[in-house]
């Protein structure tokens, strides 16, 4: 089998899956806004926006604008952390928390369409290939740690 070929329909076909208009993001933010968002919302309290520009790997310039971007949707708020002014906190709104509730609700929705337009034997095929994809991946990188680490 010529795995090469495969990956380039595989791309191929990816990118055209995402531009379908029900899988492609309807909410009107941006992808790094719906992570932040989202990663706000899985916190039991503030984070240091120090915390987000680690967590994604991303440039302090990028968080601010991220986060100036939610600011101004109402969707999170930055204050200076009292036990130390020098750092900045980022909580999330009760309007951000409606947002990521009404995005999740929305990616359900058309995920649900994806699969019924693929018909119940399809669907099912379709998310055990996934599934097997993602425990497959995360096996080979625990591998790939642990030869890292020496384990």
């Amino acid at each position: 089998m010529d795995y090469q070929e495969k990956a380039r329909d595989f791309l191929y076909y990816m990118k055209k899956l995402n531009q379908m208009p029900m899988i492609r993001d309807l909410s009107g933010l941006s992808t790094g806004e719906q992570a932040v968002l989202h990663y706000l919302s899985l916190q039991d309290s503030s984070v240091c926006a120090g915390e987000l520009t680690a967590a994604f790997a991303v440039r302090s310039s990028r968080t601010a604008a991220i986060l100036n971007a939610l600011e101004k949707k109402g969707y999170a708020i930055r204050s200076a952390d009292p036990a130390d002014r020098r750092r900045v906190l980022v909580s999330i709104t009760a309007d951000g928390r409606a947002a990521v509730d009404a995005k999740s609700m929305e990616g359900i929705e058309h995920t649900a369409a994806f699969l019924e337009m693929l018909g119940p034997d399809d669907a099912d095929e379709f998310i055990r290939i996934v599934r097997d994809a993602v425990i497959r991946s995360q096996k080979k990188e625990s591998e790939s740690y642990d030869k890292i680490i020496g384990n």
